[in-house]
């Protein structure tokens, strides 16, 4: 996922699934803030719970869809 992608789901409330420098998987429900390149680190999405790694993340859902899916 690059950084125009992820700037899709600015302001949106998503279900993020991303791994982990150990591989493990993860899920975070959180409001994207922005997605953008930051120098020396790389890529990320900032969320309000915490930032994450766009080449870490495995796929990312409206929560509102995600909902739906879970009833």
């Amino acid at each position: 996922m690059g950084v125009r992608d992820a700037k899709a789901y600015v302001g949106m409330t998503c279900e993020i699934t991303w791994r982990d420098r150990m591989g493990n998987t993860h899920v975070t429900l959180a409001t994207i803030e922005d997605a953008r390149y930051v120098p020396l680190y790389g890529a990320y999405l900032i969320t309000d719970v915490e930032d994450i790694r766009l080449d870490q993340i495995v796929a990312i859902e409206a929560a509102d869809v995600a909902l739906r899916r879970a009833a």
